[in-house]
């Protein structure tokens, strides 16, 4: 038996596991087991609570499909909330390593089922190896790209993961779905894409919704939300402080010198254990 909690960052959910308490286990495939919505306990993702030689603490996501992801925004927010609460950190402000390098965290409220978290998200990249050679320029903005022959325009960067945002007039649930399948398998992207819908509501606020490789459509999506609000401001004109509205709630994003700071919710669901055979899992 497997001990688990399980906790959401604006609708985006979790499974917080101790990495120290599941040696000789394969961890996609548990990943695999656990976040499933009807055979499992049901999340987006799981993540691993481990010590680091470089930071307070380490943190290793899984997407649902198993696949290990580099950073996670919601993540982050729900994993510093557990560390916190069950003292595993003993401070408020702390780092933590992930795949896509050292971020540093701050539970700015407390309450014992909800806190906020601001998390600095580091700077966006416009050339990195999971982003495609734009045709033109030196970044992936303003692209084209053919599906289905209909021509969109897309915008890549790298925001702790690659994330692809096209901008729209009204956020289609259906559409994006079907659009966001297609764009996170395209050839041009071998290690696939997150894709994000963004409307830009004012200059002080944006809607996003999100398909999250290895997920599909989510609630919410915290590097998704930052790398919208830089691309928001960038190309519109919007202001670096903003409100992100997503279908779990609301994200704030302020763009400094030294990173897109991001604070939001992060909440314990509940907590238990999960009776798990990897013999079963396939």
């Amino acid at each position: 038996m497997l001990k688990f909690c399980k906790y959401q960052g604006t609708g985006n959910d979790f499974i917080i596991m101790e990495k120290s308490e599941l040696e000789g286990i394969n961890c996609s495939l548990l990943a695999k087991a656990v976040c499933h919505r009807y055979f499992g306990i049901g999340a987006d993702g799981m993540i691993l609570v481990a010590p680091s030689t470089i930071a307070d603490i380490q943190m290793i996501v899984y997407n649902a499909d198993g696949s290990e992801a580099s950073m996670c925004g919601n993540g982050i927010r729900c994993f510093a909330k557990y560390v916190y609460d069950h003292g595993v950190v003993g401070k408020k402000y702390f780092s933590v390593e992930t795949l896509a390098g050292v971020m540093t965290v701050e539970v700015v409220a407390i309450t014992p089922e909800e806190s906020h978290v601001k998390v600095n998200m580091g700077t966006p990249l416009y050339v990195h190896s999971t982003i495609p050679k734009p045709a033109t320029g030196e970044a992936f903005i303003n692209q084209e790209i053919e599906l289905e022959g209909h021509s969109y325009q897309i915008n890549s960067l790298f925001m702790g993961t690659i994330h692809t945002v096209m901008f729209v007039s009204e956020i289609d649930e259906e559409k994006a779905a079907h659009l966001g399948k297609m764009i996170e398998n395209h050839p041009m992207y071998p290690q696939k894409t997150n894709v994000n819908f963004c409307r830009i509501i004012n200059p002080h606020q944006i809607e996003v919704l999100t398909w999250e490789k290895g997920v599909g459509l989510t609630l919410a999506c915290g590097t998704g939300s930052a790398a919208c609000a830089v691309l928001s401001t960038k190309l519109y004109h919007c202001e670096k402080s903003l409100s992100v509205f997503v279908k779990g709630g609301k994200l704030f994003m302020e763009q400094k010198e030294d990173g897109v700071y991001m604070t939001g919710p992060a909440n314990l669901i509940c907590e238990g254990r999960y009776s798990y055979e990897e013999s079963s899992q396939g």
